[in-house]
């Protein structure tokens, strides 16, 4: 699926502008709007294969946070919906619910802030609880490229501990190593761990941006 010409333009120009431009203030927290879209490259990191290009399109901002809808990038075959809370944070991603939202950034960011919080991730269809205990830390500033281009980005690791909830066997610990790009409300690349409760690692995974889209609301008639 192509992009619109005003989209396409935007991914063309924009990376170059931030590669130049990077505002090492303190960060504060996202403006996403309606139509805003992120399309990433998934590459299973483990096996050394790349998987499906999706786009996260947002649907609708309400009370209950951002409205993801998930999409196929070629065709755009929607594959599911997802829910963030208004600064970014897992909600709904899937079929995992957690209460409250995977704190994933804790806004303002600046480079040394570090955060600490539990969550409980329900996974209804697997019959599954599991508690989280996060620790989330910014490193610094990094120059990142991705296919969408080159970033200057908040480099932002997370550090989560879980276990079930009713205290039977398993759970694990899974690492995020995000770098967040304030000027496109996200981050331009994932990468993400999951080892078991002995430490041996199990799933290794990436997201790249490849695309960025921003809907610029009309301009107001002038009269």
């Amino acid at each position: 699926m192509t992009l619109k010409p005003s989209f396409a333009l935007l991914c063309f120009i924009l990376p170059c502008a931030l590669a130049q431009a990077g505002n090492h203030e303190s960060v504060a927290a996202p403006a996403p709007a309606v139509g805003d879209s992120w399309t990433y490259q998934y590459t299973d990191v483990w096996k050394g294969a790349k998987g499906n290009i999706n786009r996260l399109e947002v649907a609708a901002i309400d009370q209950a946070g951002v409205h993801m809808e998930i999409k196929r990038a070629a065709s755009g075959a929607l594959i599911n919906t997802q829910l963030f809370s208004p600064e970014m944070n897992p909600i709904d991603r899937g079929a995992m619910h957690f209460a409250p939202s995977f704190p994933r950034y804790a806004f303002p960011l600046a480079p040394g802030k570090e955060w600490a919080s539990e969550v409980v991730g329900d996974n209804s269809k697997a019959g599954k609880q599991w508690r989280y205990q996060i620790k989330g830390k910014v490193q610094d500033w990094e120059k990142v490229r991705v296919p969408a281009g080159e970033f200057e980005a908040l480099k932002i690791v997370i550090d989560a501990q879980y276990g079930a909830v009713d205290g039977s066997a398993g759970g694990g610990r899974l690492i995020e190593t995000v770098w967040f790009v304030p000027a496109l409300n996200n981050y331009v690349k994932l990468d993400y761990q999951d080892s078991d409760a002995q430490g041996r690692l199990y799933s290794r995974d990436s997201w790249e941006l490849t695309a960025y889209g921003h809907k610029t609301p009309p301009l107001a008639s002038s009269r």
